[in-house]
């Protein structure tokens, strides 16, 4: 996958867990102080596993857990983060 520009996340406020994982995220430049992670479970885990794994990755970063939530009958979990 390719990785997930400044620009890109400043528009669509929204990254894929996995990304973050990846270590395809370039977060220098993000203007914004929130942002939303999302993460959809797999075969082999939990969406949620794998969304916490991101919100944790990110707290050594400045990032913050304000909520996580899914959302109605969808399958996809968020988080919603502050920086500190």
């Amino acid at each position: 996958m390719s990785p997930v520009t400044p620009q890109q996340l400043a528009q669509a406020r929204v990254v894929a867990a996995d990304a973050v994982l990846r270590n395809e995220v370039d977060f220098r430049g993000y203007p914004h102080r929130h942002l939303a992670v999302a993460a959809r479970p797999r075969l082999t885990s939990s969406g949620v596993t794998q969304l916490m794994e991101a919100v944790e990755y990110l707290s050594h970063y400045g990032w913050d857990l304000v909520n996580a939530s899914s959302v109605g009958n969808s399958s996809l979990f968020y988080a919603f983060l502050r920086r500190r």
